[in-house]
């Protein structure tokens, strides 16, 4: 029986919604979209401070000297920094919801010691009984002390424990102890594994929205199931890998410029070829295709976009490669330029989710305003962004779940038989395939 529910801060119930202040220095600093919070997040100076060795001021003094600021522009940064960072109220809320039905509650946290007091600003001290802080106790997520500190405070056994995190890795560790560990993917997910827990939380039904006249796919992990991520670890092995090593390489700085077109395909492949140790370009190829070779297509999802297409503008918005379209055709045997009204590719158009300004554009090729649109992404930052500008979203998580939300997000039946083919009633394209060759 879960008689505790212990939440991580970061990226969980505090969230960076607007990436918009962070590009504009990043663009006056000459530096890349993203780089400020890998200079940040990814600093020892930052792995110093959630072990309560340096104070976070210090952080960002060290940020200072590496960027050359003076006094009034670190100012200044370090407050733009914040500003686009959201609290989940949904979450404040549900949390507060589990009090009520008797559970203790916790925040564990890897952070620097000031989160007590900006939680005190934000008027959440009372949200939970214990708070374990990282900076406060010398030791951090996923080290098994700090979740015994955090289990021991709260006066109950691993099994009694719910634990929510954005970390895979500080999930592992929990679920290690015999905790119910859960990534956190949204509220709406969140939400079905408490249930799942036996926890009477209650699954809010969808809110009918008549004025959406456009709804958005993402490729990867909505179109494309990303299954093949199962097998990371074991890949990592193969290759003679730390663990997290090749998300790093694949999904890193590299990755993000190619997604923008920043760099060719050619770079990025001798990049992975350099860091996985292979010796050129055709072996890369190789790994590709044994590595992506579980990558199958959700019939589901895509025969929803087909049935929609009659009623709405639909569209397919991806993070992906120069090239994706054709791969896709190639390997599914469908052109996603044909499938869906509008197509957008961050590498052919040099914008990225979760930068606003892409969903803008694709706003503006469907000709719709944004609280007219839906986004279907499997982020939640990509999310976030999208809800931020005034779009709906689902975080997409599965298949049937979330179609289903879809469905009563637009107030009618979306014409399928849910084992992935159109129903006789809505006409799907002739000649398309099942299967892609794609990264991401």
């Amino acid at each position: 029986m879960i008689r505790a529910f212990i939440t991580d801060w970061g990226s969980v119930l505090m969230r960076t919604a607007d990436i918009r202040p962070r590009l504009a220095w990043e663009r006056r600093l000459n530096l890349f979209p993203g780089d400020l919070a890998d200079l940040f997040f990814q600093s020892q100076a930052w792995e110093r401070a959630q072990l309560g060795e340096i104070s976070l001021a210090e952080v960002w003094a060290e940020l200072a000297l590496r960027l050359k600021l003076g006094k009034s522009e670190l100012a200044a940064l370090s407050q733009d920094f914040w500003r686009g960072d959201r609290l989940d109220q949904e979450l404040v809320a549900l949390i507060r919801r589990l009090r009520q039905l008797g559970l203790r509650t916790a925040l564990l946290s890897n952070h620097a010691s000031n989160l007590p007091e900006l939680l005190s600003s934000l008027g959440l001290s009372d949200l939970f009984d214990v708070k374990v802080v990282s900076a406060l106790e010398g030791v951090r997520k996923p080290d098994p002390l700090i979740y015994q500190r955090v289990l021991e405070r709260l006066g109950v056994e691993p099994a009694e424990a719910f634990f929510v995190d954005d970390l895979k890795g500080n999930v592992v560790a929990a679920q290690r102890l015999g905790m119910t560990g859960v990534r956190f993917r949204g509220i709406a997910h969140l939400r079905r594994a408490l249930a799942s827990a036996g926890l009477p939380v209650g699954i809010p039904l969808p809110h009918p929205l008549p004025s959406i006249r456009a709804v958005i796919f993402d490729w990867g992990g909505v179109l494309a199931p990303l299954t093949f991520l199962q097998r990371t670890h074991e890949w990592e092995e193969r290759l003679g890998l730390a663990g997290g090593a090749l998300d790093r390489v694949l999904w890193g700085r590299e990755w993000k410029q190619l997604e923008v077109g920043a760099i060719s395909s050619e770079a990025y492949d001798l990049h992975v070829a350099r860091s996985l140790g292979l010796p050129d370009r055709e072996a890369v190829q190789r790994f590709y295709q044994e590595y992506y070779a579980d990558d199958p297509l959700d019939e589901r999802v895509l025969a929803t976009a087909r049935a929609l297409r009659s009623r709405y503008r639909v569209a397919l918005l991806t993070n992906a490669f120069p090239g994706h379209a054709e791969v896709v055709q190639k390997r599914y045997g469908f052109d996603p330029r044909a499938e869906f009204d509008v197509y957008v590719n961050s590498a052919e158009v040099g914008l990225a989710k979760p930068d606003p300004a892409i969903y803008q554009l694709v706003l503006d090729r469907l000709g719709v305003r944004p609280e007219e649109a839906v986004l279907l992404d499997d982020l939640v930052r990509n999310t976030d962004a999208a809800q931020a500008l005034g779009m709906h979203a689902i975080v997409f998580t599965d298949a049937e779940a979330d179609l289903r939300e879809l469905a009563g997000m637009l107030d009618h039946p979306i014409p399928l038989d849910w084992e992935g083919r159109a129903a006789a009633s809505v006409a799907a394209p002739p000649g398309q395939g099942t299967r892609s060759d794609r990264r991401l």
